[in-house]
């Protein structure tokens, strides 16, 4: 009679560890994906600095080529 119980009880136990376990992978999860996410994100807004960049120096570079010809068609950039 006592083993078992004293089986039933390990059971038990190993189960609810087992659970324990599995809660805490899905923490995991979850902290990896929101990790993803915002690299996801800062990734974004960096590309989008860079193309704002790009496209501040082009029309720095026209203006600087307008600059230089001062509205005159014969001198060429």
């Amino acid at each position: 009679m006592l083993k078992p119980l004293v089986a039933a009880v390990a059971a038990a136990g190993f189960l609810a560890l087992g659970a324990c376990t599995q809660e805490t992978r899905i923490e995991e999860d979850s902290s990896l994906e929101r990790s993803l996410e915002e690299a996801g994100d800062n990734i974004e807004r960096a590309a989008d600095n860079v193309g704002d960049e790009l496209e501040e120096a082009g029309n720095e570079v026209e203006e600087a080529a307008e600059d230089a010809t001062d509205g005159n068609p014969n001198t060429n950039p």
